[in-house]
């Protein structure tokens, strides 16, 4: 007998990228996901982290800014209908969702190949919801912990929800610093362990 197992992931295509590194689609039982390193980036893991922050927070005819869009795991969640900017600065990792997961196929969804810092920071517009999922293989770009990038969070969003791993005692540590710092800019801050992650709810209301 061959040593395939339907329970074992399979892996149906690997890319290379130069913010992501090495990028697998796999295939398990019942999902396909992708993978950087060790860390799921889309599918899988992503959805059962966002899923039930989403249910709880999330409204129709309401504004989303998504940083991170990744593959769009995140962006199908999201209570149609609904105005979605999705920001990914990864152009593969764009590709992938376009060939793998139907990511031009969700609804009302304006994709921006973009770094989001950038965005962030000279962005006019204002929304609902600011989800805040950015990483760099397993961890989080240092922008991202920044008074001013913060601030101007703050500014877009009247509720924003960062996503931060929390598995080891250096991530606990980034995460608590995170938080301090956000109780600076928002009214409320609101805690939620998910699996091995931190979700952080910060609002001015």
């Amino acid at each position: 007998m061959p040593g395939f197992s339907i329970f074992r992931p399979r892996v149906i295509s690997e890319f290379k990228s130069r913010y992501s590194g090495q990028i697998l689609v796999k295939q398990d039982w019942t999902h396909k996901y992708v993978t950087t390193g060790n860390l799921t980036q889309s599918g899988g893991l992503v959805r059962d982290v966002w899923q039930p922050v989403i249910k709880k927070f999330g409204q129709k005819n309401k504004s989303w800014l998504i940083l991170g869009l990744a593959a769009g795991t995140v962006a199908r969640l999201i209570p149609q209908p609904a105005k979605i900017v999705g920001v990914e600065i990864d152009p593969v990792m764009l590709e992938i969702g376009r060939q793998y997961f139907d990511l031009d196929k969700i609804p009302n969804l304006k994709i921006l190949n973009l770094d989001a810092r950038r965005y962030v920071l000279d962005a006019k517009e204002t929304f609902d919801f600011v989800l805040v999922d950015l990483y760099l293989g397993d961890q989080v770009p240092n922008f991202v912990y920044s008074k001013n990038f913060l601030e101007k969070l703050g500014q877009l969003g009247q509720l924003v929800i960062i996503n931060h791993l929390f598995y080891d005692d250096a991530k606990r540590q980034k995460a608590e610093e995170l938080t301090k710092e956000l109780k600076g800019i928002f009214r409320k801050i609101e805690l939620v362990r998910v699996l091995t992650n931190l979700v952080i709810i910060a609002r001015h209301v």
